[in-house]
């Protein structure tokens, strides 16, 4: 037999193997970790430890969907006797699940009768065809949009208007009026590249969205396979394919025209930079409100989980803390792109040097008016503002209103009408969420009995904003069950004891400074979050970074609100996030692409998170003071700065009495 063929054979035989990889490592990995709770016969800490590290290996290789693992705590804990099943369960619809619930309900609104369009092509009408503007205003509209709706949704409405407006803007006419006769030659190295092959991406690791059409070609945004450069072929307008190993060359026009290099370098970092804007802007947005991202969720139910309601997260505090710090991470990220991408490295250039030998695109202003037109085009197919959209806005204003004076920390929130600690954001949320299912959709016709004559409100039953087929089959339970199992997790490891545990075992960093232990534990939370889920990232570190805030007798927040934001910044590969994955579906972007662009944005967000907890952090959380509800293990019960004549008592066993 041949070499070549041993070769393709060995090659299929380690294909089929791995198909059978998540097989594998779900049978596998509980045997290899059993050496841990049999290490430590009837010690429920340790039994605790070895649920989190299933539960931690299957999320990271993703064996099972995300869901199925999350649902692990409800058959490990009460077999093994960690925690009961009502108390288990419980976790899995809690007052934050609600609160999820009820601002997707009103996000599924949003997007049913198109006001989150609405609202982006206005903003994009706004702020000019500059492509520095135009960046600025993807920016901001898809920061934005993200606060409110999945991160998911938000990227994949902005994207197609993006790849619009590029193609406008690098198509600008330099003196044909009508042919555009463009040849680019573009030399593409054999190399692996990721690429979209699953029919789903998830909503900030879960959810599901339809294809992305990118031309002709139909691009899937879920799991990916490797594919060859050299396997690549390439459309011509004739219909026939072309392939190259080591170039490919799209021909758009017969009648060819050569483009200057420099032409087409501006053009190519044009697109890469709108194309990242619109993802990177996607997942720093998230950070701006508490239903904004998962993660943040995930912070509010494991502090009341660990700490009780004294530690309180809720909607106006995260707020007042995340939302100064969003915007300051989302001008940084303009300012680095545009650096990178386009003209403001020229820009700084020029006054330090002369201006001679720097490119910068130069045209008849074609192409702004093109892109323009695209927004004024768009905008008109969406009509005048319809009731629906009037109605949706109104309860989206409402919510906002409720969920921000609830409890603004500074003042006394509407919640002091009511008995204390009885009302929470999840009401106003489920609130303002019924009445959507109520409200209706047209302006209703109130003389109705008056006359039969029709017209535009004829009388009849007129359908309310939301029904619940919309809402089931938009509404991602995935995640609502993904957030139960991070909840069930913490809960199970608290009641365990494996959380004092650790804590022990910390207290040997309390000679390190807490800036120090803040900026590696938000670094580790950095590269870990760009290999798994951002949800099940939070879910793994929070509740250790809570005990080693106890450990090293720091505020816990100090180390939970960085690294809870650090979780929404994955820049760096397109598996990362779903907005870096819809984005990378486009074929504009590389892999070194986003790793050039997300490496240095990644310090950049994770030194300004840092930063931000120095400033809104004291503000609004009092980070660098202890509190009181921090003290819940016996070994810090009593401040050793409070009672110095008890902190040499030994400690006596209870079976000793």
């Amino acid at each position: 037999m041949e070499p070549g063929n041993d070769r393709e054979e060995g090659m299929s035989t380690l294909k089929t193997v791995l198909s059978f990889k998540k097989t594998v490592i779900f049978m596998v990995a509980p045997i290899l970790l059993l050496p841990l709770p049999l290490s430590f016969p009837l010690s429920t800490e340790a039994l605790a430890a070895y649920v989190s590290l299933i539960l931690a290996v299957y999320w990271v290789f993703e064996v099972v969907p995300l869901a199925v693992t999350a649902l692990l705590p409800m058959v490990f804990f009460p077999a093994l006797g960690i925690l009961d099943s009502k108390k288990t369960c419980s976790n899995y619809f809690k007052d934050t699940n609600v609160l999820f619930v009820g601002g997707l309900i009103v996000a599924v609104a949003v997007e049913k009768w198109n006001l989150h369009k609405r609202i982006a092509l206005r903003v994009l009408l706004l702020v000019g065809t500059k492509p520095k503007w135009i960046m600025l205003g993807f920016m901001s509209t898809t920061a934005f949009l993200s606060m409110w709706i999945s991160n998911t949704a938000t990227t994949a409405m902005m994207v197609p208007v993006a790849q619009a407006v590029v193609t406008q803007l690098c198509d600008q006419d330099d003196g044909a009026d009508d042919e555009k006769k463009v040849s680019m030659e573009k030399q593409i190295s054999k190399q692996s590249i990721k690429r979209m092959s699953s029919a789903s991406v998830r909503a900030n690791g879960e959810e599901t969205n339809p294809m992305i059409q990118n031309g002709d070609v139909v691009m899937d945004t879920g799991s990916f396979d490797e594919v060859e450069m050299n396997e690549i072929r390439v459309a011509g307008q004739d219909g026939e394919t072309t392939t190259s190993q080591t170039e490919v060359t799209y021909d758009v026009a017969k009648d060819e025209t050569k483009v200057d290099v420099k032409t087409c370098s501006y053009d190519n970092d044009l697109k890469k930079g709108i194309f990242l804007c619109v993802a990177y802007a996607a997942n720093i947005g998230g950070t701006g409100t508490l239903t904004g991202t998962n993660p943040n969720l995930v912070l509010a139910g494991q502090v009341e989980s660990l700490y009780g309601r004294e530690a309180n997260v809720s909607f106006g505090t995260w707020f007042g803390y995340a939302f100064p710090g969003m915007l300051i991470t989302l001008l940084t990220c303009w300012l680095l792109l545009d650096f990178m991408y386009l003209d403001l490295k020229n820009e700084i250039m020029q006054c330090f040097r002369s201006p001679r030998g720097f490119y910068r695109r130069t045209g008849d202003g074609s192409g702004n008016e093109a892109v323009k037109r695209i927004f004024r085009e768009q905008y008109a197919e969406l009509g005048p503002i319809s009731w629906a959209e009037i109605a949706v806005l109104c309860h989206f204003a409402f919510l906002a209103l409720l969920w921000l004076t609830r409890d603004p920390g500074f003042m006394p929130g509407w919640s002091t009408f009511f008995r204390d600690g009885y009302v929470t954001d999840a009401t106003a949320a489920m609130m303002v969420a019924i009445s959507l299912f109520v409200f209706p959709s047209r302006r209703p016709n109130l003389a109705c009995w008056l006359s039969n004559r029709g017209g535009d409100n004829p009388p009849g039953s007129v359908p309310a904003i939301l029904d619940w087929s919309s809402v089931n089959k938009t509404l991602p339970w995935s995640v609502v069950i993904l957030l139960g199992g991070s909840f069930a997790l913490a809960d199970g490891i608290k009641a365990s004891g494996l959380t004092d545990l650790i804590g022990e075992k910390l207290t040997g960093l309390q000679s390190v400074p807490p800036i120090a232990v803040a900026f590696v534990s938000t670094l580790v939370v950095a590269i870990f979050t760009e290999i798994t889920s951002n949800t099940a990232t939070a879910t793994i570190f929070l509740p250790v970074l809570g005990k080693l805030g106890e450990a090293v007798h720091v505020n816990p927040l100090y180390l939970m609100l960085p690294a809870t934001l650090t979780c929404s910044f994955a820049f760096m590969l397109p598996i990362a996030t779903p907005p870096n994955a819809i984005a990378f579906a486009y074929g504009v972007l590389s892999v070194m692409d986003m790793v050039k662009a997300g490496t240095p944005m990644t310090i950049i967000a994770i030194l300004l998170a840092i930063a931000n907890n120095y400033i809104m952090g004291i503000a609004i959380f009092d980070v660098t003071t202890y509190p009181d509800w921090a003290y819940t293990t016996p070994s810090t019960t009593l401040s050793p700065t409070a009672l110095p004549c008890v902190t040499n008592v030994p400690s006596v066993q209870l079976t000793e009495l």
